[in-house]
């Protein structure tokens, strides 16, 4: 009898946990579904590439489309991206930075144009010339500077709440990470995306190189930004922490920008708000919405 109603009790604290962390619960269940029944042609590896091994994972068949996670997060970020995008007929490629996930650290000063080399790496491993790439945060920035430095691999970019210059950030790191769990359901939230990703087992060594890099990087300039010719899709959270005029200044500055805000969202609109976020990359990119 004891037994019973603990189970039930468990139970229907999960159910309660589910319909309050709405719509984030609902993007991890079908991938979790997914992730468990779908016969998808899987590839992983690693590269060694200056000191580090980075590793990867691509799923499905098609065209390429490159999935760069933020800082101090890794690949299992995208949860609400990956069953889509592969039912959409489209080759998911998913990195882990140098340092985070299943990737090592090397002996190398962590940077964004190291982190943009590492990939490139790994699409030449994979025989990739061309992919589209999806960022978010640090990732973004990355997709941005592979835009500018190596043009003829990049289709489009879809850059997430991603800067081009230090001063963007409205907040230190400290205080981002605070703001982000200024409720009790973002607190929640962060810790489960914290616990799936990983990232709450991130060194020390490794977040206080990250806050470094976020002071000082990227240092991207107007003429670096007109130079990205790839058409670039520019979102960021209504409450992001990077600031809104900042973000307004990068899509136009690109060539070919246009610019989407998203209501209600803060810094991880596409783990928040992907009900919003995946029907503007799959117009952007020209591929089926999610169903």
């Amino acid at each position: 009898m004891i037994l019973k109603y603990a189970t039930a009790t468990i139970v229907g604290a999960l159910m309660v946990g589910f319909v309050w962390l709405q719509p984030v619960s609902v993007s991890f269940l079908k991938y979790l579904i997914w992730s468990y029944s779908a016969f998808t042609k899987t590839e992983k590896g690693n590269i060694e590439f200056r000191g580090a091994h980075i590793h990867y994972v691509a799923y499905g068949q098609g065209e390429p489309v490159l999935l760069l996670h933020g800082g101090l997060s890794n690949k299992l970020s995208w949860f609400a991206q990956i069953p889509w995008l592969v039912a959409s007929g489209r080759r998911v490629v998913l990195i882990d930075t140098r340092g985070h996930g299943d990737s090592t650290h090397g002996d190398e000063e962590l940077e964004y144009h190291l982190f943009a080399e590492d990939t490139l790496q790994v699409l030449d491993r994979l025989e990739i010339k061309r992919t589209d790439i999806i960022g978010w945060s640090d990732g973004g920035i990355i997709a941005l500077i592979l835009g500018r430095e190596a043009p003829e691999r990049v289709g489009r970019i879809v850059a997430i709440s991603a800067n081009f210059q230090p001063s963007a950030l409205q907040f230190s790191a400290a205080e981002a990470h605070d703001q982000a769990r200024s409720t009790v359901k973002n607190k929640v939230i962060a810790w489960l995306q914290n616990w799936w990703t990983g990232s709450d087992k991130n060194d020390g060594l490794l977040e206080e190189k990250i806050y470094a890099l976020w002071q000082n990087a990227p240092q991207l300039e107007h003429s670096d930004l007109q130079a990205i010719v790839a058409p670039t899709l520019v979102v960021a959270g209504e409450y992001d922490v990077i600031d809104p005029d900042h973000t307004i200044e990068l899509a136009r500055n690109l060539t070919n920008g246009k610019l989407e805000i998203i209501m209600g969202a803060g810094h991880s609109a596409h783990i928040t708000h992907a009900a919003k976020v995946n029907p503007l990359i799959a117009e952007f990119l020209n591929i089926p919405r999610p169903i």
